[in-house]
């Protein structure tokens, strides 16, 4: 089947011509895969009826198709959705035809619908930023001041442009830790299951001889020996405690006084605390700078402030930074009340306060904490996974002692 297509080079050219593939789809990923922005896909006789298509940030990221609804799909569709609408605003297309584009690609229907929802309300006359507030659940006060402020400016290229860098940094910053935590998150659980085989399979065959010998047995052999009847009798309850003390945790965490305790908790732990507020300040500052560049204004930049985390320290820190900009008071003045605050932090927003260039400074200070979060997350990591190998190894060893102390007391007394 032959398709005629217009569609935009990487380097801005613009295209029309024809293409075979086997169907519509085809098309789409053979054209995706050139790295092309493709504006109209029709069968060649229909071409008078085209309509924007797919954008080409589609060509580097995979399409989301899981059915779900998680955090990260989410995620995922925003920046997509950011990305796309950024590139074929720039190249002039309107803002009904870019949506409907961005709806018609591959994903999940709910996320269609949204999208159908919201080129219908644009339809209607609906400003875009109200036709997106109705999906709080999507798009979250940051993104919609940023774009509200998009539109009464004329440069909605610009602010998605800033949207998608806010939500890519909140993606990186995610995979990261995933990443830095999947490989001691794997040796814990060899950890466990060192532990489970060798106290309900080696450790009862060694009672066995250690009954027929009817010796005195060492009293860390006594123990390793009760410790496995134990578990070999209540294993249910231990299985079950495994889940449940964990989901009674987050709950408890969820609660206003456990979420005050861990957040001050967290914050005072060697490493993790450093690394937690690198991660944080990453995020704030990258978000007010977009804000700020967005042509937000500085108060209404602070309060989205609170998206960033659920820490309760950090969000006392913005309450009062709000306080101090509308009494007039300056931001540094704040800061540096605060130890958890860095000092290239306060440094920056000072500079930023004097010069007048208060976007610019975040924005550097931002870039700077990113990287080096991503050095702490690492360094965090690197303590961790010995840590892990320690206490397998002294688990091992201990029951490896416990079981062969009574052999070596048998063989030296004979």
């Amino acid at each position: 089947m032959i398709f005629s297509y217009t569609a935009m080079s990487p380097q801005g050219s613009r295209l029309t011509e024809t293409l075979e593939a086997a169907d519509r789809r085809a098309a789409q990923r053979e054209l995706l895969q050139r790295g092309l922005m493709v504006l109209s896909l029709e069968p060649h006789a229909a071409l008078r009826g085209a309509r924007a298509a797919l954008g080409a940030a589609a060509a580097s990221r995979p399409a989301v198709t899981s059915g779900g609804t998680t955090a990260s799909a989410r995620l995922t569709e925003l920046v997509l959705f950011a990305r796309q609408l950024a590139m074929m605003q720039k190249a002039g297309a309107a803002l009904v035809p870019a949506v409907r584009a961005v709806q018609e690609q591959p994903g999940r229907a709910g996320w269609k619908a949204l999208l159908a929802d919201v080129a219908e309300r644009l339809e209607g006359g609906v400003s875009l930023s109200d036709a997106l507030r109705r999906h709080s659940r999507y798009f979250n006060g940051m993104m919609l001041s940023i774009i509200e402020a998009g539109e009464s400016t004329g440069s909605l290229a610009e602010s998605f442009t800033r949207v998608a860098a806010i939500l890519e940094l909140r993606a990186r910053i995610r995979k990261r830790i995933i990443a830095a935590v999947a490989y001691p998150a794997m040796l814990l659980l060899l950890s466990i299951a060192v532990v489970v085989t060798m106290t309900t399979f080696v450790l009862p065959r060694f009672a066995s001889l250690f009954a027929m010998l009817n010796s005195e047995l060492p009293q860390i052999t006594k123990l390793m020996l009760a410790a496995s009847t134990h578990l070999q009798t209540w294993w249910p309850v231990m299985l079950l405690g495994m889940f449940a003390v964990p989901a009674l945790a987050v709950l408890w965490a969820r609660t206003p006084s456990g979420n005050d305790l861990l957040s001050r908790v967290v914050l005072r732990l060697p490493v993790i605390g450093k690394t937690v507020s690198a991660v944080v300040f990453a995020r704030l500052l990258q978000l007010w700078a977009a804000l700020l560049r967005s042509r937000v204004p500085l108060l209404e930049a602070i309060r989205h402030g609170r998206e960033v985390s659920r820490n309760v320290v950090f969000r006392q820190l913005v309450d009062e930074l709000e306080t101090a900009v509308t009494e007039g008071r300056s931001m540094t003045q704040v800061l540096r009340s605060y130890p958890i605050v860095p000092p290239p932090v306060v440094a920056a927003i000072s500079t930023g306060e004097e010069s007048g260039r208060l976007g610019e400074s975040m924005e550097f200070v931002g870039s700077w904490l990113e990287e080096e979060s991503q050095s702490l997350i690492s360094s965090a990591t690197r303590l961790l996974e010995p840590a892990i190998l320690i206490l397998l190894g002294v688990v091992v060893g201990g029951v490896a002692i416990s079981l062969f102390m009574p052999l070596f007391d048998i063989a030296t007394a004979a």
